[in-house]
């Protein structure tokens, strides 16, 4: 029964970690619609910071809306407007590799009372045994999100918003932001609760 129970605690386990190495992989996505978007599909593309990676995007959502039917038009009644952010995550510093730890302090009658500690394990600085983790490892990943907002411009209402959030793993900021926008442009006037999608 006791090893029935470890192979079931082991099972567990192993199916958490794989369960928490995908979600690392995937985005998560949120919509709110307040209003049905016209039938009408014409749209402008604006970015609240112009910057050169913001610029790339801008290009690359009014590619992904042509391949979805929209005509991209400067003077459209529909605004699109993006924006970008990027929060930086948390590192943890393991220290280096001690295999033995020497401590000497004045004895009773004048000597010295020495210590030898040998390291024979530890999953962090590493011992005898092992290597450990060693240097830094990311304990919380960098976060990057996109906001979106579908604005009429003959009226100043809002039509619609949404917001993806992403970690940054095994790619970098503009990449992941750029993997975003199908994401986006697929749920344009749909309210999302919580979506993930894929970001590698």
């Amino acid at each position: 029964m006791k090893r029935f129970g470890c192979l079931l605690a082991c099972l567990v386990v192993l199916t958490f970690q794989q369960a928490a190495a995908q979600g690392m992989d995937d985005g998560l996505i949120n919509a709110v619609a307040y209003k049905q978007l016209p039938a009408v599909k014409v749209i402008a593309v604006r970015v609240m910071d112009n910057s050169n990676e913001n610029m790339v995007l801008l290009r690359e959502f009014e590619k992904v809306l042509r391949g979805h039917g929209y005509i991209v038009s400067p003077d459209a009644k529909l605004i699109l407007t993006f924006e970008t952010r990027d929060e930086l995550g948390a590192w943890a510093d393991h220290g280096n590799r001690t295999l033995l730890e020497l401590s000497a302090r004045g004895g009773d009658e004048g000597g010295e009372n020495a210590k030898a500690r040998f390291n024979v394990f530890d999953s962090g600085k590493g011992g005898i045994l092992n290597k450990g983790r060693g240097g830094t490892s990311i304990t919380t990943p960098s976060q990057y999100r996109m906001d979106v907002t579908i604005d009429d411009k003959s009226n100043g209402k809002r039509l619609w918003q949404a917001w993806a959030i992403a970690n940054l793993v095994h790619t970098d900021g503009p990449a992941l932001t750029k993997k975003m926008i199908p994401v986006m442009v697929q749920n344009l006037g749909q309210t999302v609760k919580r979506q993930t999608f894929k970001v590698r």
